[in-house]
């Protein structure tokens, strides 16, 4: 996509919810989030216990075009054994580690991890979910050698777009600015390596409170991320608790201009017409 096709026409701005699966509470905080217009996209996880439920709701409710694949290595079983058996991947008990550096990958654990995305991408086709786009729990696709595997496989699978890394917003507190800086430098190669594969398709990517200078000072399309749940009193919020609507609200565009992945790729592609 140019510049000039991004010009003449409206920005696009998606806003994801991740987790879709991860729990039933969670399902219904996301349909809810879909219902209400405060998201307009989702990812779901297919290797948690909601997994058939958000499958059902997605049908009932008219997302299975809004649904991408929220790809899980850092919690709960992997689907496959090989991954399983994986030390780099998965504790003495086939578990999932929390999220590590991954700069490179040995033979053996890049055709465990081939297998296991390719394994969480054919659960979601059986249940007549094509995802819309990639991304992932806890940010790993952006790891370098995992990176590497995501790319060949949505490039494989027919996916359009994966995640990029975070490029919006200041430095967080208790961050060094030598830390910030090279943090920037490695997500900027990573969403180059993205963009040469065509699979970067917004321009800017961030959470709902880091984006709101873009949102504010540029026209160009944009993924927003957040993380709907239902707090004690039945209300909406994200995931720090503070309320989902005024979050989204505060950013000051309406919810007509929301948009899906499947919706921007065809924009995308009448523009290349």
């Amino acid at each position: 996509m140019t510049k000039t096709a991004q010009s003449v026409r409206d920005r696009k701005i998606i806003i994801n919810a991740d987790d879709f699966g991860s729990s039933s509470p969670v399902n219904y905080a996301i349909v809810q989030a879909f219902e209400r217009r405060l998201i307009s996209s989702a990812t779901i996880m297919v290797n948690m216990s909601g997994f058939e439920e958000a499958c059902e709701l997605a049908r009932s409710h008219g997302l299975v075009g809004r649904i991408g694949l929220h790809l899980n290595l850092t919690a709960g079983r992997p689907l496959t054994s090989a991954l399983a058996a994986c030390t780099r991947f998965c504790d003495s008990d086939g578990c999932l580690r929390p999220r590590q550096r991954v700069f490179y990958l040995y033979r053996q654990e890049i055709r465990a991890l081939e297998a296991e995305i390719a394994a969480q991408i054919d659960a979601c086709k059986r249940k007549g979910i094509t995802p819309t786009h990639l991304d992932s729990h806890h940010h790993i696709h952006t790891e370098w050698g995992v990176s590497s595997v995501v790319i060949r496989a949505a490039r494989r699978y027919g996916i359009p777009a994966v995640r990029m890394a975070i490029n919006c917003g200041a430095c967080c507190k208790g961050v060094s600015r030598l830390h910030y800086y090279l943090a920037q430098a490695y997500w900027t190669l990573h969403n180059s390596r993205l963009r040469f594969y065509g699979l970067a398709r917004t321009r800017y990517f961030g959470s709902v409170l880091n984006t709101s200078r873009v949102v504010e000072r540029t026209t160009a399309d944009i993924e927003i991320m957040v993380h709907p749940l239902l707090n004690d009193c039945g209300q909406l919020v994200d995931l720090d608790g503070h309320d989902l609507e005024t979050r989204i609200r505060a950013l000051g565009f309406p919810a007509k201009v929301l948009d899906s992945y499947g919706e921007l790729l065809k924009t995308i592609n009448r523009e290349k017409c």
